[in-house]
């Protein structure tokens, strides 16, 4: 269970920690401008340990970033200006990114951004990689992973 908000005896009192989003602060080295507050929370795991799945915001400021592994960003509120090898891109609430794994960007966040993220780990198996890259596509993956 992710969130308990009423149980057999009742309603279950609000989390005052924001639905259980830890700080996890960005590397100051990182930080190109402002004071970014970035918090995180792991919803779920694959039983493998390579593939998670989290909750990540992040106040207003600019930063680098690279990514260790490949990331599925999926914008849930706010919005953030990312620039991946000089192309720049507005992902808002609905929009959805795919960073992989060693590319380096900047983000810029006007005032709040909230995400859904997908970590795919090197431990990840590859037809787990290929249905969700052929579901964010909008085709649909082979089960045996082979071209059909």
């Amino acid at each position: 269970m992710l969130e308990q908000t009423v149980s057999l005896d009742g309603p279950v009192a609000p989390r005052p920690d924001a639905h259980g989003l830890q700080p996890t602060p960005i590397r100051p080295a990182w930080i190109l401008e402002g004071e970014p507050q970035a918090r995180e929370k792991l919803l779920a795991h694959s039983t493998d340990g390579g593939t998670s799945v989290h909750l990540w915001d992040c106040t207003s400021g600019r930063f680098q970033w690279t990514y260790v592994t490949e990331e599925i960003v999926h914008v849930v509120a706010g919005a953030a200006i990312v620039e991946v090898a000089g192309a720049r891109r507005r992902l808002q609430a609905g929009d959805t990114h795919v960073f992989p794994a060693g590319s380096q960007c900047r983000w810029a966040v006007p005032d709040y951004v909230h995400t859904m993220t997908c970590r795919l780990g090197a431990a990840a198996p590859s037809p787990l990689k290929r249905r969700i890259r052929a579901a964010l596509a909008g085709t649909r993956a082979p089960r045996n992973g082979r071209a059909r």
